[in-house]
C-alpha cells in the first residue's frame, strides 16, 4: 500500500467538494489540513481525519464516500435502500441491486450515490449510483435499481481496512 500525502490546498479542496456533494457528512471529515491518498489497482482513496472517507476510480474526478465514512456517519448520512436478507449475499460478491430486493428507500432520484444498508439497517454493504428514481424502484419493483460502485469485500474496501490496520499499531 502506497500513503501519498495531500498539499494542504488539496485536502481544502476536496473537503469543500465533498462538503458541497454530501453536506451530512461534513462533520466526519474533520477541519484539519492534513490527508492522504492510497493507491489501489484503478482507484484511489482518500483518508481525512484518519478515516478513509472518500473514493474515486482513475478514470473518474467524481468523489464518492466509502462503506467506512458511512458507517459511521449512519444511514442518513447519504441518500439510502435497505435491502433484505435474500439480496445480501449477491451484493457481497458485486452484483447490482435488483428492486425486487429492496425493502425501504429515502427520497433519491436517478444518477444519485446511494448506500445500500443491510436488512437490520446496522451496517452499510453498497455505495452505488441509483439506476431509477426513489419512487420507481418501490413502484415497478423489477430490473437493476441500484449500480454497484463499492461493496463490503472489494479492493476499496480491502484497502481501507488495511489502512486502518496499520495505522491502529
Amino acid at each position: 500500500m502506497r500513503i501519498l500525502p495531500l498539499r494542504k490546498k488539496d485536502v481544502v479542496r476536496v473537503r469543500s467538494n465533498a462538503c458541497e456533494r454530501y453536506p451530512r457528512l461534513c462533520r466526519y471529515l474533520g477541519e484539519g489540513k492534513e490527508g492522504f491518498r492510497l493507491e489501489g489497482e484503478d482507484f484511489e482513496v482518500i483518508v481525512l481525519n484518519s478515516v478513509p472517507a472518500l473514493f474515486r476510480y482513475e478514470d473518474k474526478d467524481f468523489l464518492y464516500p466509502t462503506l467506512v465514512l458511512t458507517k459511521i456517519a449512519g444511514i442518513n448520512s447519504i441518500h439510502y435502500a435497505v435491502v433484505d436478507e435474500g439480496a445480501v449475499k449477491h451484493l457481497l460478491n458485486g452484483a447490482n441491486v435488483m428492486a425486487p430486493g429492496i425493502t425501504e428507500v429515502s427520497n433519491f432520484r436517478k444518477g444519485d450515490v446511494v448506500a445500500v444498508w443491510n436488512p437490520s439497517k446496522k451496517a452499510p454493504l453498497v455505495i452505488g449510483e441509483a439506476l431509477m428514481d426513489s419512487k420507481e424502484i418501490m413502484e415497478v419493483r423489477r430490473g437493476k435499481a441500484i449500480k454497484n460502485l463499492h461493496y463490503a469485500g472489494d479492493d476499496i474496501w480491502e484497502l481501507c481496512l488495511e489502512y486502518l490496520r496499520k495505522v491502529k499499531k
